[in-house]
């Protein structure tokens, strides 16, 4: 898993964008989410086509789901969001919805048959409370295709704010995707903000691989990236203390330190993090410092730091060794074992 940690929504959605832009061509197929997590990265998109004229036309999508018994042009239905935040603007070849009226055996039928007919190059994924992917409740078989499933009091719950000024009960049943017509795609993007996702994302990273959490099956797919916001993220992991030049100073007079000389604003400063965070749960006998180079330029301009991210081992104030730019957790694992 690729962790790419960032302040709030806002952010998370312009890193969603960055990473959704190189799929925005032809001959692409996208699978896309409903509602809020991929709202500001669908405003993007449509800012993007206005503005730069891309052309979609040659770009097919396929939705994670939709709520049984929903007619399509009801407001809450997935067809109408999908349609008032992103295909009326933009002029994609084709977009797929499963349907949730009608024969639903058939509709789950025919849905994956569709989708065996096209791989999906990147899969948007939000995250439920309760560690839901698409409509995937706890539960739910890793091995399932598109089904009906019946949706918890849990998700129901987290799902009433949209129905409420309807005067609607959420339905009880949606038609999803399964999590292996999901775990097909080549490369899965999740999204997850706000303090409610918390508890969901620290299961799915850090959890055991269960059916009980839908999401934690994302561990084993080769290519998944997870953009999540400081309050989503309160629950991870990490020992990477942040310091100023003051307290570098004293931290790095004896031992082993890592130390990652980066700046808010850097993408691939963002994407170095986790990786070192996830290092520093691994090797005890390290410490792994930060050092923001926009506050503690003169630390910074010492230590010859011109590009960013740049990481130093010291030992007991000395520099062992350095490298500059993202590196795999491997490389750097590697990088500080041969540093010692």
């Amino acid at each position: 898993m690729n962790l790419i940690k960032v302040k709030d929504y806002n952010e998370a959605s312009k890193v969603a964008f960055d990473i959704m832009l190189p799929h925005l061509k032809a001959n692409q197929v996208l699978g896309l989410a409903t509602g809020s997590t991929p709202l500001g990265l669908y405003q993007l998109m449509v800012e993007d086509f206005k503005e730069n004229n891309r052309d979609y036309s040659e770009i097919i999508s396929f939705n994670l789901d939709e709520y049984v018994g929903l007619d399509p042009k009801h407001r809450e239905s997935y067809y109408s969001f999908m349609n008032r935040n992103l295909f009326q603007y933009v002029n994609f070849k084709e977009s797929h919805l499963p349907s949730g009226i009608g024969d639903l055996d058939n509709n789950c039928l025919e849905y994956e048959k569709l989708l065996n007919q096209h791989t999906i190059d990147i899969q948007i994924l939000g995250i439920g409370s309760d560690g839901h992917i698409g409509f995937n409740e706890p539960g739910t078989s890793f091995d399932s295709l598109t089904h009906v499933i019946e949706l918890t009091q849990q998700t129901r719950g987290d799902n009433s704010r949209f129905f409420k000024d309807l005067n609607e009960e959420v339905p009880t049943h949606a038609i999803t995707m399964g999590i292996a017509s999901i775990m097909k795609a080549k490369e899965i993007l999740l999204i997850a903000t706000g303090e409610n996702k918390a508890e969901a994302l620290k299961m799915m990273i850090e959890g055991e691989i269960n059916e009980a959490c839908p999401a934690s099956i994302l561990q084993k797919h080769d290519n998944v990236t997870i953009v999540y916001d400081e309050k989503a993220g309160k629950l991870l992991g990490g020992n990477m203390k942040e310091v100023n030049t003051n307290e570098f100073l004293e931290e790095t007079k004896e031992g082993l330190c890592l130390v990652d000389f980066s700046a808010t604003w850097c993408g691939p400063c963002k994407m170095m993090a986790p990786i070192l965070e996830e290092l520093s749960n691994e090797i005890s006998d390290v410490k792994f410092l930060k050092v923001d180079v926009d506050e503690n330029n003169e630390l910074a301009a010492k230590y010859g730091v011109m590009s960013i991210p740049c990481v130093y081992l010291l030992k007991d104030g000395e520099v062992k060794g350095s490298f500059v730019g993202l590196q795999p957790k491997e490389t750097v694992k590697n990088f500080i074992e041969s540093h010692r």
